[in-house]
C-alpha cells in the first residue's frame, strides 16, 4: 500500500483536503468552469469594465433560502479568438452583504442554476465529474509535492525538460487547460485513480486473453508480420499461451491474442462476459511480463522496461474530459487503414518528406471482440497497438509533447525556460511555429485532410530545446477529409461509415464530412483554437509576447506558404484559414446537453488581418533562425 493509498483510507485521509493543493486545485477548476461557461455563451452573465483590459465577470443566483446571491471574477477577453481568461483571484460570493470565496461546485451551479437550460440528470452528472476532478487533481498535485521536493539525500528536483518523452506525458500535471472537467475519470474510485493515473507512474501489466476469432475484428498494416509482432510482444510467453490453450482442450488457429487494461478486466469485463468466459469464447490467460506506465490519456500505456515497442491503447469504460474511453468497432476497423494513408500522402509528397519531415505514428494492428449476448455493446474488449516514437528519432533528438510547452517545471520555471533563453524568445517562437504549422497546413492544401492537432496528438522533435520537426498521433478517429476529395482517396473506399448509434451517442465524432468548411474547422478547433491558443496565452504571460504578435507570427507562415506554392490557390479559397469568423467546438456543453444539440461556436478569428494572396500578391517573408 503506497502512502497516498493509506492517507485515503486512513482517518488522516481528510488532510489531503485542508492542503493547499487542494485549495489550488479548487481555483484552477472554478478558474476553468466559468471561463468555459462565459466563453461558450452557457450562461447569462454580467460585463464591468474595470481597466482597458480587466473585466469583472457577474452571475446573479439565488440561495436556498430564496436570498440573491451574485458570483463575480476578474478576467480579460484575449485575442486569441476572444477566449476568456480569468486571473489568479478566487471567485467570490456575495449574499445578504456577505462576501466569501466560492468553494462548493454544488452549491455554484445549484444557485446559478436559473441562469442557464439543463436537465436535471444532466446537471448532477456534470457536478459529480467536477467533484472527481477536484478530488483527483488534490491527489496529483500532493503526490508531486512530495515526490518533487529536496529529500533527506539532498538529490536535486528531476525536472522534466531533462526527462525522455515517455516520462514528460506520465510526469505532466495540468491535464485539459480549458475543459473543466480535465481530471473527472468517471468509473474510477479514489484508489483505483492511484493504481492508474499517470501521474502517479504506476507499473502496469496487461491482462492478456485469447479470443475468439469469429467473434473478432482483427486489422493490420499490410507492413506488419504478426508472427513477429507477437512474439516481440510476448517472448516466451507466446508459447506458454498456446500451451494454456492447448490445455483448455481449444485450438491456437481458433483464436487472437490480445490485451486487455487490468480496470477494465477486473470491473468490467468479468461481470458482464460471464457468458462468453463459460464458453470459451474469451479465456484468461494471465498477464504480461512487460512494465507500461499510462499516457496523459490513461488508456494509452507505454513499455516502461523496452521504449522501442509499441504502445497498447485499450478500451476504458472510463469517461474523462466528456468523452467515454472505449474503443468503437469502425475506428479498430478504420485505424490501419487511417494510419497507412498519411502515412503514404507523407512519404511520397517531397515537400513534407524532405522538407518538414514530420513523423506520423501509426497504428499498425487493431482487434476488437464482440460478444455473442446482442445486449452486450462493442468497444469494451478493444486495443490498438502505435508505433513507438523512439524508433523515429535521430540519435540527437529528444521529444516532449505539445501539452509540456506550457507546463511549468517542478523549478517553478517554464519547462522552455532554458532553450527560450538559450536562442531567443523569437528565433524559438518562429522556429516552432514554423516546424508545427506547416506540415498541417500542407496536409490541408495540398491533400484536403485536417488532423485532430491538440496538444495531446502533437510531438514536438528537438536538439537541444531547438524546434526541429514534429510527430502526429491518434488518427482512428481524429482525421477529417472529403470522401473522394483526397489525395489517394482510393486507399479509404474500405473505412467503415461511422454508425448511426455511435454518433447519437457522440455527434461530433465523424471522419468523413461533406463540406470543406467542416475540414477548416475541425483543425481550428483542435489545433488553432486550443493548441496555438494555449501556446499564445503562455507566451504573452512569461515572455511578453503580445498575442496580436504571435498571430502575425502565425500567419506569417501560412501566407510565406501560399507564397511558395501559388499553384494551390484555389484550395487557398476552398480552405481559407483566414476567414473572419471560424467555428470551434464548444467542449463543456457536451455536458450540459444532449448530444443532438448544437455544440459550436462561432467566433472571431485572430488569423483575420488580410486576404490570403494570388500569385500577383506579395507575401510578408517568414524569418528563420540560422
Amino acid at each position: 500500500m503506497n502512502f497516498l493509498t493509506k492517507i485515503l483510507i486512513d482517518a488522516s485521509g481528510a488532510h489531503l483536503f485542508h492542503t493547499e493543493e487542494y485549495i489550488q486545485s479548487r481555483r484552477r477548476l472554478f478558474k476553468q468552469l466559468i471561463q468555459a461557461l462565459v466563453y461558450e455563451d452557457t450562461i447569462k452573465y454580467a460585463e464591468k469594465k474595470l481597466s482597458t483590459s480587466l473585466i469583472e465577470f457577474s452571475v446573479q443566483g439565488v440561495a436556498k433560502n430564496g436570498q440573491p446571491v451574485i458570483y463575480s471574477c476578474k478576467g480579460y477577453r484575449r485575442a486569441s479568438f476572444g477566449r476568456v481568461e480569468l486571473s489568479a483571484e478566487p471567485v467570490l460570493r456575495t449574499c445578504s452583504g456577505q462576501v466569501s470565496e466560492t468553494v462548493s461546485v454544488r452549491e455554484f451551479l445549484s444557485e446559478i442554476a436559473g441562469s442557464f437550460t439543463i436537465a436535471a440528470e444532466f446537471m448532477e452528472r456534470f457536478i459529480q465529474e467536477l467533484d472527481h476532478t477536484l478530488a483527483n487533481d488534490t491527489a496529483a498535485l500532493f503526490y508531486a509535492n512530495e515526490q518533487y521536493t529536496y529529500g533527506a539525500d539532498n538529490q536535486a528536483i528531476r525536472l522534466l525538460r531533462n526527462m525522455l518523452y515517455d516520462d514528460i506525458e506520465s510526469g505532466l500535471l495540468r491535464a485539459h487547460p480549458y475543459h473543466p472537467c480535465y481530471k473527472s475519470r468517471i468509473g474510477f474510485d479514489a484508489v483505483d485513480n492511484l493504481h492508474y493515473g499517470p501521474e502517479f507512474s504506476p507499473d502496469i501489466k496487461l491482462v492478456w486473453l485469447a479470443v475468439r476469432k469469429l467473434n473478432c475484428l482483427s486489422i493490420a498494416s499490410p507492413s506488419l508480420s504478426e508472427l513477429d509482432f507477437y512474439q516481440q510482444q510476448l517472448g516466451d510467453q507466446l508459447i506458454q499461451f498456446n500451451t494454456l490453450l492447448r490445455g483448455y482442450g481449444c485450438n491456437p488457429d481458433d483464436y487472437a491474442f490480445m490485451p486487455v487494461h487490468p480496470w477494465q478486466w477486473l470491473n468490467q469485463l468479468l461481470p458482464l462476459y460471464t457468458a462468453d468466459i463459460h464458453q470459451k469464447n474469451i479465456i484468461l490467460l494471465g498477464e504480461g511480463v512487460e512494465i507500461y506506465r499510462p499516457q496523459q490519456s490513461i488508456r494509452t500505456l507505454a513499455n516502461a522496461v523496452r521504449p522501442e515497442l509499441h504502445y497498447a491503447k485499450l478500451a476504458l469504460n472510463i469517461v474523462n474530459t466528456s468523452t467515454a474511453r472505449g474503443l468503437a468497432e469502425h475506428t479498430i476497423a478504420n485505424a490501419p487503414v487511417i494510419s497507412d494513408w498519411l502515412h503514404r500522402l507523407v512519404a511520397e509528397d517531397s515537400y513534407l518528406a524532405k522538407e518538414l519531415n514530420p513523423i506520423i505514428l501509426r497504428e499498425v494492428k487493431a482487434i476488437s471482440f464482440s460478444s455473442t449476448c446482442e445486449a452486450i455493446a462493442s468497444g469494451q474488449i478493444a486495443c490498438l497497438w502505435r508505433e513507438s516514437l523512439y524508433p523515429y528519432l535521430t540519435a540527437d533528438e529528444r521529444a516532449i509533447p505539445f501539452s509540456g510547452l506550457t507546463e511549468m517545471d517542478r523549478d517553478a520555471l517554464p519547462v522552455i525556460q532554458n532553450w527560450v533563453a538559450r536562442y531567443g524568445v523569437y528565433e524559438w517562437l518562429v522556429q516552432l511555429l514554423t516546424v508545427s504549422v506547416l506540415p498541417l497546413i500542407r496536409l490541408l492544401y495540398a491533400h484536403g485532410v485536417a488532423l485532430e492537432s491538440h496538444a495531446q496528438n502533437m510531438i514536438l522533435i528537438h536538439k537541444d530545446g531547438w524546434p526541429i520537426r514534429v510527430a502526429f498521433k491518434d488518427f482512428h478517429d481524429g482525421v477529417r477529409f472529403i470522401q473522394g476529395q483526397v489525395t489517394h482517396s482510393e486507399c479509404l473506399t474500405i473505412l467503415r461509415a461511422t454508425p448511426r448509434q455511435h454518433l447519437a451517442r457522440n455527434s461530433s465524432s465523424y471522419i468523413s464530412a461533406s463540406e470543406p468548411e467542416d475540414v477548416k474547422n475541425f483543425l481550428y478547433s483542435a489545433f488553432f483554437s486550443m493548441n496555438l491558443s494555449e501556446v499564445a496565452l503562455f507566451f504573452d504571460l512569461h515572455y511578453q509576447v503580445a498575442e496580436s504578435t504571435f498571430w502575425c507570427l502565425v500567419n506569417d507562415c501560412i501566407m510565406g506558404y501560399q507564397r511558395d506554392f501559388p499553384e494551390q490557390y484555389k484550395q487557398f479559397q476552398l480552405f481559407n484559414l483566414q476567414s473572419e469568423y471560424v467555428i470551434v467546438e464548444a467542449h463543456t456543453k457536451r455536458r450540459l446537453q444532449n448530444e443532438s444539440s448544437i455544440r459550436i461556436n462561432r467566433v472571431k478569428n485572430p488569423l483575420f488581418s488580410q486576404p490570403f494572396p494570388s500569385s500577383s500578391q506579395p507575401i510578408m517573408e517568414v524569418s528563420h533562425h540560422e
